[in-house]
C-alpha cells in the first residue's frame, strides 16, 4: 500500500516539466525552511524564557527558606530549651496519679511559668500543648476560645492512639512540623504546628509530649518576591509528607487549589511552571507558580513576527524561483531540440551552446555524435583484445598431464632408491590431485570422495606419524551414488585442524553414509577437542564454498549442519538428493 501510494506520487511528479520541478521544489524548500527556522527560534525562545524564569525564582525560594529557617529556629531552640527545666521533668514524669486530665492549678501556675519564656519572647505562637503519659494535659493559649473544646475532646481520647503522635514517637525526639493544626477539639484553621516527644535528659526516657501551633499569617513576611511583573505569579508553601496540606498562601482560594492540584499531579500540569525548593528544617516545599501563557507572550510576539517575515520572504522566493527555473531550463530546452534532430536523422550539428553547464553537456553531445563510429570500432577491437588475452590466459595454465607425468617419475626414483615412505606420499598425492581435477567433471561418486579423503589421511598421518584414525562406514548401495566433487575434504580438513590436532594423543575420524528415503546423509565426526565460537568454524571459506555450492546446485531444501560440544567432539552432517540436479 505504501509503495502504491509513492509510486503515484512520483507519476504525478513526472506529469510536471522539469521547469516546474525545479520551481515547486525551491519554493516548497523555502518555505520549508522558514517554517522550522520559525519554529526552532519560537521554541529555543520559549524554553529559554521558562528555564531562566525557574533559576531566578529558585533563588528567590531560597531566600525565602533562609527567612523561614531564621523565624523558626528561634522557637525551635526555645522549645527546646524547656527541656532543660528540672520541674517541668518533674511535673511530666513525676507520676502524678489524681484524678482528672488537667492539672492541679498549682501544678498549672508551674507549667505557666515554664512555659512562658517561650510565648513571651514569640509572638508568633499561638498556642502550646503539654501532655504525659499519665492522662494529664494543659493548654496555655493565648486566647481563651477553644481552651474548653480542647479539653472536653481528650477527656473522651487518648492522644497516643492519634497518627499524629505516632509518626512524632518515631521521630525520638526531634521536631516534626505539619501544615496544619493536630490537637482534637481545637480550632484549626489559621494555624500550622509542630509536636515533639519530650525525653528526661538524665534517663532519656520518654516523659510526655509537647505541641506547639504557630499562626499562619507569620509566613507572609517570609515570603521574598521578586519584581517580575507576571499577574498570574503565585507563591505558596506546602507540606513535604502530605503535599494535599497547603501551609500557606496569599493567592486567591479557588485560583490556589487548581494550582495546588497541577503541582501535586492531580490534575495536568500543562498551564502552569513551577519552581521549588525545600526547607531543611521543616521539610516544606516553597513553591512558586505561573501560568506558561503570561510567561509565553514573547515567545508568541517573536512567533508572529516570524509567521510575518515568513510571508514576505516566501513571496520574495516565489519571484525568485520562476526567474531561476527560467534561466535554467531554457539551455535544457536548446538540448531537447538538438537530440530530437539527431534522433530524425541530423548527424551534422550546427547548433551553438553557451558556456553553462548545460551548455557543455550539449557541446560534448556534438563530439559524441561526430565520434560515433570512431568509438564504435574502437569498441570492436577492445573485444578482439579481450578475446586474446583470455586465450593467452588459457594456454599459460598448467597441462594437468604433465603434473601427472613428473609426479609418477618422482615415485619412481622413490622405488628405485628404496624410499617407500615417500613413494606412498607421493603416491597418495597423485591420486589426490587426480580426483581434485576429476578429468573437469562437475560430479564425482561417493565411492571416489571417500578415496580422495583416504589418500589425504595418508599424507597427514605420515606428517603426523599416524597419530589419526579414520573410519568410514558407508552402504554398498550409495558409493556409486554422484553428488558435487570436493564437498568431504573440507569439513575432514577443520576436523583435523580444529579438532584432533590440539587433541593430546591419538584421535579419529568417523565418516558414515546412507539412503535416507530420497536423500543422501553423509555424517562426519570426531573426537576431538570442539568447537566453542561456531560462528568461526561455519564462516570460514572452505564450508562456505561447500555450502554455497550444494544451495545453488540442489536447492534451499538440502545442505550442511554441524554441532559441536566442547571437549567431546564436532559432527557435520551433509544432505543432498540421491541424484544432483544438473550432470
Amino acid at each position: 500500500m505504501r509503495k502504491e501510494r509513492f509510486a503515484r506520487l512520483k507519476n504525478w511528479w513526472k506529469r510536471y516539466t522539469i521547469r516546474e520541478q525545479i520551481f515547486l521544489s525551491m519554493l516548497f524548500f523555502t518555505i520549508f525552511s522558514l517554517a522550522v527556522l520559525g519554529l526552532i527560534a519560537y521554541y529555543t525562545n520559549k524554553f529559554s524564557m521558562e528555564q531562566n524564569y525557574q533559576v531566578s525564582h529558585e533563588t528567590t525560594l531560597q531566600n525565602s527558606s533562609r527567612v523561614m529557617d531564621l523565624v523558626m529556629e528561634p522557637i525551635v531552640d526555645n522549645s527546646r530549651s524547656i527541656l532543660q527545666n528540672k520541674e517541668l521533668e518533674e511535673l511530666l514524669g513525676g507520676g502524678l496519679e489524681y484524678s482528672g486530665i488537667e492539672f492541679t492549678l498549682a501544678d498549672q501556675r508551674r507549667l505557666d511559668n515554664v512555659l512562658e519564656t517561650v510565648t513571651r519572647q514569640e509572638k508568633s505562637i499561638n498556642s502550646i500543648a503539654l501532655m504525659d503519659f499519665y492522662g494529664h494535659y494543659y493548654l496555655m493559649s493565648n486566647t481563651s476560645s477553644g481552651t474548653y473544646s480542647f479539653y472536653n475532646y481528650y477527656r473522651e481520647h487518648d492522644f497516643r492512639e492519634e497518627e499524629w503522635y505516632t509518626k512524632t514517637e518515631d521521630a525520638m525526639g526531634k521536631e516534626v512540623f505539619w501544615g496544619r493544626g493536630i490537637l482534637g477539639g481545637w480550632d484549626q484553621d489559621g494555624i500550622v504546628c509542630f509536636s515533639k516527644l519530650l525525653n528526661d535528659t538524665s534517663t532519656g526516657e520518654p516523659i510526655g509530649c509537647m505541641v506547639v501551633n504557630l499562626s499562619r499569617e507569620m509566613f507572609r513576611t517570609m515570603i521574598v518576591k521578586g519584581d517580575e511583573g507576571y499577574k498570574t505569579s503565585m507563591y505558596m508553601i506546602v507540606d513535604r509528607d502530605d503535599r494535599d496540606t497547603l501551609v500557606f498562601s496569599d493567592s486567591d482560594e479557588d485560583e490556589l487549589r487548581r494550582v495546588l492540584n497541577a503541582y501535586t499531579g492531580k490534575a495536568e500540569n500543562g498551564n502552569y511552571i513551577f519552581s521549588s525548593t525545600e526547607n531543611q528544617l521543616t521539610g516544606w516545599s516553597m513553591v512558586n507558580a505561573v501560568e506558561k501563557d503570561e510567561l509565553n507572550i514573547t515567545s508568541e510576539n517573536l512567533r508572529n513576527i516570524v509567521v510575518v517575515w515568513g510571508v514576505v520572504l516566501g513571496g520574495l522566493c516565489f519571484i525568485m524561483a520562476r526567474i531561476i527555473s527560467r534561466n535554467i531550463t531554457n539551455p535544457l530546452k536548446q538540448l531537447e531540440r538538438t537530440i530530437s534532430s539527431v534522433g530524425e536523422g541530423e548527424r551534422n550539428i550546427t547548433e551553438e551552446f553557451d558556456d553553462s553547464e548545460v551548455g557543455r553537456i550539449g557541446n560534448k553531445f556534438k563530439e559524441m555524435v561526430n565520434t560515433n563510429l570512431e568509438l564504435s570500432e574502437r569498441l570492436m577491437a577492445s573485444k578482439l583484445n579481450e578475446r586474446e588475452a583470455e586465450l593467452l590466459l588459457l594456454q599459460s595454465q598448467i597441462n594437468p598431464h604433465f603434473l601427472y607425468n613428473t609426479l609418477d617419475s618422482i615415485y619412481c626414483l622413490a622405488i628405485i632408491h628404496g624410499d617407500d615412505q615417500i613413494a606412498e606420499m607421493i603416491l597418495a598425492l597423485s591420486e589426490n590431485f587426480k580426483l581434485s581435477l576429476n578429468n573437469g567433471e562437475k560430479y564425482m561418486t561417493v565411492l571416489d570422495s571417500i578415496r580422495r579423503v583416504e589418500d589425504y589421511m595418508k599424507l597427514q598421518n605420515i606428517r603426523y606419524n599416524d597419530r589419526f584414525t579414520l573410519y568410514v562406514d558407508a552402504k554398498r548401495d550409495v558409493l556409486q551414488c554422484r553428488i558435487i566433487s570436493f564437498i568431504l575434504q573440507p569439513f575432514v580438513e577443520n576436523a583435523m585442524y580444529h579438532g584432533l590436532e590440539p587433541k593430546m594423543g591419538k584421535g579419529k575420524i568417523c565418516i558414515t553414509a546412507r539412503k535416507e528415503g530420497t536423500k543422501i546423509v553423509i555424517e562426519i565426526s570426531d573426537d576431538g577437542v570442539g568447537v566453542a565460537d561456531m560462528s568461526r568454524l561455519e564462516n570460514g571459506y572452505g564450508i562456505r564454498n561447500v555450502k554455497e555450492r550444494i544451495r545453488l546446485n540442489y536447492g534451499e531444501n538440502y545442505g550442511v549442519d554441524i554441532k559441536s560440544e566442547v571437549g567431546k567432539g564436532t559432527t557435520v552432517r551433509i544432505v543432498v538428493p540421491e541424484r544432483p540436479g544438473r550432470i
